[in-house]
């Protein structure tokens, strides 16, 4: 069963100073070397708190990668080329980006090589 997205209420019930108090206290606690149990104890914290806000912290984080992690795309198939073969053996394929005053002057140039 996939996880359900956060609706647009529960993103707007997020604390902005909750999340940066924690992301500043786990910062803290690698920085001191200490346990995380260790550094509950000297902070006066909740150790299931703690864990808490790290998985959240990481899945949050994991969240914004993802969502900036991918562009739009248009993606556009070329047309499919054209083969014009000739008696004499000569093969011209056209691409869908050729203008009609170009592929006359090729095939006009062509039909005077031939004869």
């Amino acid at each position: 069963m996939p996880a359900a997205q956060p609706t647009q209420r529960a993103d707007q019930r997020r604390n902005p100073n909750r999340e940066a108090f924690w992301r500043t206290t786990i910062s803290d606690r690698m920085q001191s070397g200490l346990s995380i149990r260790a550094f509950c104890e000297r902070e006066g914290l909740s150790e299931p708190a703690y864990h808490y806000w790290r998985r959240e912290l990481k899945k949050r984080d994991a969240e914004q990668t993802a969502a900036t992690s991918f562009l739009p795309v248009e993606v556009q198939l070329p047309a499919t080329p054209i083969e014009i073969v000739f008696s004499h053996g000569t093969t011209v394929r056209v691409g869908s980006g050729c203008d009609r005053t170009t592929l006359e002057t090729v095939l006009a140039a062509l039909e005077q090589r031939a004869c």
